[in-house]
């Protein structure tokens, strides 16, 4: 009854959460448009396709804003040719919607820039145009002159207003990616080895990890006398020790970044531990590279993203060698873009993040691409063989230069906060609303909820405004039903934790008992009857498991279906054996044994003992009949066979039965006699001593008071023996 309170007063909590979200989100997305009318966001979306041609049959390789101008950069085979200029490796173009008009490259190029190039070409014989690189106000034209992309030589330019002002050709070492981890990779110390019969090494006592025994193991509780865990995966070299494995680790907030590599593996494994949802999930993805999102909402790399919250998202877009590049920030706020690059194909993926949904949008790949001031986002991709035609696309992105004014409503109130201030409370909300949606399993949910919803309550002046859709007052509610639900959470968790303990011993008896079935050969009936009894027993505590709150069905449907369908096999192979002549010997053998102990039973209690053999045999032969009759077999003169001379060995039981009864009674009418001579002669004794005590009135009172006493006890306890005889 206490639990089916709880549970009910937790569900009207639930509710009322939902309730209160569902407000939530209606006045966040009246807020979110009325917050893009003022600030004027600019959606991502594609404009147009524009088409560009070259002089030569080229291979298009980046992309380079220049004020209103576009630079290509490309590569041709030239065959024999000596002599390569600038118009064989750029073009230039001015954009008119989709129209791209050529202009000459002598408005951008300076004399001493053409000298350089062309020194360049003349003295490097294998030189390619790499890619265009930027680095705040210089930008670079980098060119590969050796057999990998580390051989560059890059020339600088630096902006000078809506043009370019070339610099030098010295300038090779200032291009290089950005670091490609934003955190540092920390290595575990014996400091944090802890020993055992399952020794592990401790990760700031979070999380639990060794490569010893066989696997890779992630364990959650410090107990070195069970090598379980929640993740494990097998290693190469099982007789490895704690510190032959090589573990480095990084914990940022609820995550806990894993890198390891067990004894004598070639490659390190990467994993990545949720405390929120207390599971790993492995992800060599974050190998290479794997930045931080705003706000400490989580890391994104190459292929992917993993929250705070334990929710990650990966996409299989088929690139690899990709590295961080760089990221470009909106001035709304909200947007973000990751771009990683593959430095040998000219690849980009872009990876536009959003802070307020907190998820990323379909993953984006070109071969080059060049942000203008406006925000529009010119890419192209790069076709296999080389050619003059080229189509670049054209899109609207909301990254637009830090010189580029929006048209915005000044008077508005929402103006007055301004929109980071916005958009960062806004994300708060959206990332409460995600919580709500969570299910039980994330750690101190309800906690997290009142804690998060009273620091937006807190932390923005303007939540409770009527231009902001006073969305104080769903967060007020939440508050109060997270506050609420945490006892009655805590109740219902530990009754959930009741039932998977319950679940989970049932399932590993199951499994071990079919287990056991399968080790066994059966070489006689009564092997068959005793797991039969066992599959049966074992199915009536699955079937117990229904009566339990919160239990998964699936999980009972399946260990039915297969307990049952085990039933099934074992009845089959059963009844193959019952066919066999003299297979119910063993029954035979026992009857006939305990028939021949009938007339050496010398007291009640020995034959009472007896009659339990007895009882034991006659439910072996019912469950062996009723398992029979409920088999399907083909030929009804095998099962009517089986259940006849089943029939005859209980008859047989029946007849033994009833002489160990009468030979029971036999028994206990001679010891009920003797027991009664013995309490009569008792009583006389006690009486004559008595009497000759009895000196006083009072006393011989006294004595036939006794002796009344004791004549009432030794009547009922000849009914109490009657009774006995039937």
């Amino acid at each position: 009854m206490t639990e089916s309170l709880a549970s009910g007063t937790y569900e009207v909590l639930r509710n009322r959460l939902r309730e209160a979200s569902q407000d939530l989100r209606e006045r966040f997305e009246r807020l979110n448009v009325a917050r893009s009318a003022v600030f004027g966001n600019i959606e991502t979306k594609l404009g147009a396709t524009a088409h560009i041609s070259t002089d030569h049959n080229c291979v298009p390789r980046d992309l380079l804003a220049v004020g209103d101008r576009l630079l290509l950069g490309y590569n041709v085979q030239f065959g024999l040719k000596t002599e390569i200029r600038c118009e064989d490796v750029f073009s230039l173009y001015r954009l008119e919607g989709d129209i791209a008009h050529s202009l000459s490259l002598d408005e951008l190029f300076t004399p001493q820039f053409r000298r350089d190039f062309e020194e360049l070409y003349r003295y490097y014989k294998n030189t390619t145009f790499l890619r265009f690189f930027s680095a705040g106000p210089l930008r670079y034209f980098v060119f590969q002159v050796g057999k990998t992309t580390a051989d560059i030589k890059a020339f600088k330019w630096a902006i000078d207003g809506n043009s370019l002002r070339y610099v030098d050709n010295r300038s090779d070492q200032e291009v290089k990616l950005p670091e490609q981890h934003a955190f540092r990779w920390l290595r575990a110390t014996r400091d944090q080895h802890r020993s055992g019969l399952h020794p592990h090494i401790s990760v700031q006592d979070i999380v639990f990890v060794e490569c010893v025994g066989g696997d890779l193991t992630i364990k959650i509780e410090d107990n070195t006398e069970d090598g379980t865990g929640i993740y494990s995966e097998p290693v190469e070299n099982a007789d490895q020790t704690l510190d032959d494995a090589e573990i480095y680790y990084c914990v940022l907030g609820n995550l806990v970044l894993l890198k390891m590599r067990p004894y004598l593996e070639k490659d390190f494994r990467y994993l990545v531990y949720s405390t929120k949802r207390q599971q790993v999930t492995r992800l060599d993805a974050i190998a290479r590279s794997c930045v931080l999102l705003p706000d400490d909402h989580g890391i994104i790399f190459p292929s992917g993203l993993f929250l705070q919250t334990g929710s990650h998202k990966l996409f299989d877009h088929g690139l690899q060698n990709l590295h961080y590049e760089r990221t470009v920030a909106a001035p709304n706020g909200e947007d973000y873009l990751y771009l990683f690059t593959d430095l040998d194909s000219g690849t980009s993926l872009h990876l536009r993040y959003n802070l307020i949904r907190q998820e990323v949008d379909t993953p984006f790949v070109c071969h080059g691409q060049a942000f203008f001031d406006d925000g529009t986002l010119t890419t192209f991709r790069a076709q296999e063989h080389a050619q003059k035609h080229h189509a670049l696309q054209v899109w609207q992105t909301p990254f637009v230069g830090p010189n580029f004014r929006i048209e915005v409503e000044t008077d508005s109130m929402l103006y007055k906060i301004g929109n980071r201030e916005l958009v960062r409370g806004m994300a708060e909300c959206q990332e409460l609303l995600q919580l709500i949606d969570k299910d039980d399993s994330y750690e101190d949910l309800y906690v997290d909820l009142s804690k998060r919803a009273t620091d937006i309550l807190d932390g923005y002046f303007w939540i409770d405004r009527e231009e902001t859709m006073q969305l104080n007052e769903p967060l007020k509610k939440i508050r109060d039903a997270a506050t609420a639900a945490v006892e009655e959470f805590e109740k219902v968790v530990r009754v959930k934790r009741e039932t998977e303990h319950a679940t989970g011993k049932v399932e590993r008896a199951t499994e071990e008992l079919l287990k056991t079935i399968g080790r066994s050969t059966f070489d006689s009936v009564d092997q068959f009857v005793a797991q039969l009894a066992s599959i049966r027993e074992q199915r009536g505590h699955a079937i117990g498991l229904r009566e339990r709150r919160y239990v998964d069905e699936a999980v009972v449907q399946r260990l039915e279906l297969t307990l049952a369908e085990a039933a099934e096999r074992l009845g089959q192979r059963c009844v193959q054996f019952l066919l066999t002549p003299k297979s119910l010997e063993p029954y035979r053998g026992r009857i006939v044994e305990v028939e021949s102990r009938v007339p050496k039973v010398s007291t009640a209690a020995d034959g009472r003992k007896l009659q339990d053999n007895i009882v034991e045999i006659g439910g072996e032969l019912e469950l062996l009949i009723e398992t029979v009759s409920q088999l399907k077999i083909d030929d009804l003169t095998q099962r009517t066979m089986i259940v006849d001379q089943t029939g005859d060995l209980l008859a047989e039981l029946n007849r033994v039965r009833s002489g160990l009864k009468a030979r029971i009674r036999d028994l206990l009418s001679n010891e009920m006699e003797a027991d009664f001579a013995s309490q009569t002669k008792l009583l006389d004794q006690a009486a004559a001593g008595a009497m000759e005590t009895a000196d006083t009135p009072e006393k011989v009172d006294d004595a036939d008071d006794a002796a009344v006493g004791g004549v009432g006890r030794q009547v009922c306890g000849i009914r109490r023996t009657a009774r006995s005889l039937g």
